[in-house]
């Protein structure tokens, strides 16, 4: 090994060593493999022969909100340089989150094809955030390749594109490729070259070596420059806000492999600092992303719910309180899943399991993480079926746009799941416009509730309200929490709980012993432990 490396000192020999063992060979032969220098593509006019010959185009998106001065700069370069002088680009489009400075006039001005992503697929609803932007430029981009940029930087050049896009058109193994560059910082007005991706280095890599240590080979994760195909995107879900950088490496890793990816340096990226403040709720929403989804693939467990308020100490001297700041966001589906974009990808004549090709199945959903403590019902009051649902309304009114359209709505529903042990579940649920987002409401009777007079009893009630775009996720919560109530003593321990912590915990460790089981092969799914 000492002649592997060449060194001159064994001191120079053990660090090489280390460095070895720390990371592992895969992870070296896909640097070798999938990372790049822009300056390897910088033949453009060979770029435009490829893509002729292989068919494709190619989309240019810039994601904004309130980016009036940098926007126009980077669309008219893009447009002269690689759309007119060399016609690498046959789309350049802006996709806003309702800006409200002069985003539209410059860049329309600019020659970008224009859209507010709250115009794009309306009916499912409207959220803010970039992975928004990025999930509905899906609908309306016409590109077999989609190169996506922020549109904040200040050191624009042709390479932000050609860098990413290159690799796609001469490298067919890839299918989707990131940025990364070196990221200045300005302090007290002095520009340092290091010290940007505050984010990157504080909470998204140490993650990564903890838990997805295969991404660890990603030198800026969260870059905002990345461009991918089609044929992959589609089939890709999107975090609507901070965090779809980081989903899209996890999800691409876990459904195809490390090797689709790869990665380009395109030197330096000059922008505008965040604030530190801002960059906190970045980190919030991000880390939450994170341990969502090692969760969902069973790297941990969680056994309480993660709020979407971010506490944070404010004040002086001996004034202090606790401000609490929403980080919102919901997973957006694969877009290949929406019925409107396979219709316009012509996909009618095929089923939705045939459009979503060699998509595998999603992750098995954990119910548990969906509850908060402000849903939960430690004991439910009401001994008949109308009383748990005024119960379950007043409980969640809070999160409701029209409590009383969704209190009618449920007394329409409720059904009886029979376990069987004979201790059953009442579920009930409704679709509609009487909330934004899911709002799922867990209850316990320990002595149990009638249905109607003379019916079977329940002893756990559910409900479930979300608008109707979101009623798939109703299904798979419903899987997961029928699976875990097979024997007795599961009834026994959870009806034992008292308090909303208690009750999310024992879920979410009911949950967690049947993904061990299926993640082990130990018998058939009807097998618990």
């Amino acid at each position: 090994m000492a002649e592997l490396y060449k060194k001159e000192s064994p001191n120079e020999v053990q660090e090489a060593l280390t460095r070895d063992l720390d990371k592992p060979s895969y992870i070296k032969e896909w640097i070798e493999r999938n990372t790049f220098h822009h300056s390897r593509f910088k033949d453009v006019e060979s770029l435009i022969e490829k893509k002729n010959e292989l068919g494709l185009s190619i989309s240019l998106c810039f994601p904004t909100l309130n980016e009036e001065k940098t926007v126009g700069k980077e669309i008219e370069l893009m447009r002269r340089e690689l759309a007119e002088k060399h016609p690498l680009l046959d789309e350049i489009a802006v996709i806003d989150s309702g800006s409200t400075d002069r985003t539209e006039e410059v860049a329309r001005s600019a020659g970008a094809d224009f859209y507010y992503s709250s115009d794009i697929l309306p009916q499912h609803r409207v959220y803010r955030g970039k992975g928004e932007n990025l999930w509905k430029s899906l609908y309306v981009l016409k590109g077999d390749i989609i190169c996506w940029i922020d549109a904040d930087i200040t050191n624009i050049h042709p390479r932000f594109v050609y860098g990413l896009v290159g690799p796609l058109l001469l490298y067919p193994h890839l299918s989707y490729v990131k940025a990364f560059y070196k990221r200045p910082i300005q302090i007290h007005g002095e520009i340092h070259y290091t010290g940007g991706g505050r984010v990157t280095e504080l909470v998204v890599r140490p993650f990564f070596n903890l838990l997805f240590p295969e991404l660890t080979g990603f030198a800026q994760p969260l870059s905002g420059e990345y461009a991918g195909r089609r044929d992959l995107l589609e089939k890709l879900p999107f975090f609507t806000g901070y965090g779809v950088e980081t989903g899209h490496l996890i999800d691409i890793n876990r459904l195809y492999s490390l090797d689709i990816m790869g990665q380009c340096d395109l030197d330096v990226r000059i922008h505008k600092n965040q604030s530190i403040e801002s960059l906190r709720s970045m980190s919030y929403r991000i880390l939450k992303i994170l341990l969502q989804r090692a969760d969902d693939m069973g790297r941990i467990e969680i056994f309480q719910d993660i709020t979407d308020s971010l506490q944070v100490l404010t004040g002086v001297r001996d004034v202090y309180s606790i401000e609490k700041m929403k980080v919102w966001g919901i997973e957006r589906p694969p877009m290949i899943k929406i019925p409107e974009y396979r219709a316009q990808r012509r996909m009618l004549e095929q089923t939705e399991t045939d459009a979503g090709g060699d998509t595998p199945d999603p992750l098995p959903y954990t119910a548990s993480l969906m509850f908060h403590k402000d849903l939960v019902i430690p004991r439910l009051r009401g001994v008949k079926r109308e009383e748990i649902i005024r119960e379950i309304i007043q409980t969640g009114k809070g999160r409701m746009l029209n409590p009383e359209k969704a209190e009618a709505e449920l007394m329409q529903t409720g059904i009886i799941v029979h376990t069987p042990i004979g201790r059953n579940i009442a579920l009930f649920h409704a679709f509609g416009d009487f909330v934004d987002d899911i709002v799922p409401i867990i209850g316990l009777s320990p002595d149990g509730v009638e249905m109607s007079p003379g019916s079977d009893r329940f002893y756990i009630a559910f409900a479930f309200l979300a608008p109707e775009y979101l009623g798939e996720i109703y299904d798979r919560i419903v899987d997961s929490l029928s699976k875990i109530f097979a024997r007795m003593e599961h009834f026994e321990w959870l009806l034992k709980c008292t308090t909303p912590d208690e009750i999310i915990a024992f879920l979410s460790y009911l949950e967690a012993k049947n993904k061990i089981v299926k993640m082990l092969n130990i018998g058939s799914e009807e097998v618990y432990l």
